[in-house]
């Protein structure tokens, strides 16, 4: 991936991280699991986001999109739209983006309409930008 698209991406996390209160964390996964782009927005304004913690949320939320997909497929319901997982703690959301799934860490308390609104728009820019060659 280049230099460019890279800076996009995370200039798309960025932005979202920044509009939509409650969300953590924000990464771009490729379908092997891998994070392209992350991007925190913590309450203690910490500036980076921490290379492990991305590297699970990319990892587990590659397996759960890959699970739910062949699930929807056996069940004969389509593509998955989005993936929506609450704990005690906050909510993993993943939304599909072309190539990439975008995925979020959200507070327990944020407001998900907004949330859902915001990474589906974001989930578009991430999908052009990955369309760009």
């Amino acid at each position: 991936m280049g230099e460019d698209r890279g800076s996009a991406l995370e200039e798309t996390l960025r932005r979202l991280g920044m509009v939509v209160e409650g969300v953590k964390t924000g990464v771009v996964v490729n379908d092997d699991g891998f994070a392209l782009a992350a991007f925190p927005n913590d309450s203690q304004g910490n500036s980076g986001v921490s290379p492990l913690r991305a590297a699970h949320v990319a990892a587990v939320s590659a397996a759960l999109a890959a699970m739910a997909e062949r699930s929807l497929d056996r069940l004969a319901q389509g593509d998955m739209g989005r993936l929506l997982l609450e704990g005690e703690a906050g909510t993993l959301l993943s939304c599909p983006a072309g190539e990439a799934t975008l995925a979020l860490l959200v507070e327990r308390d944020a407001n998900m309409g907004h949330v859902l609104f915001a990474a589906q728009k974001a989930a578009a820019e991430i999908e052009a930008i990955l369309a760009q060659r």
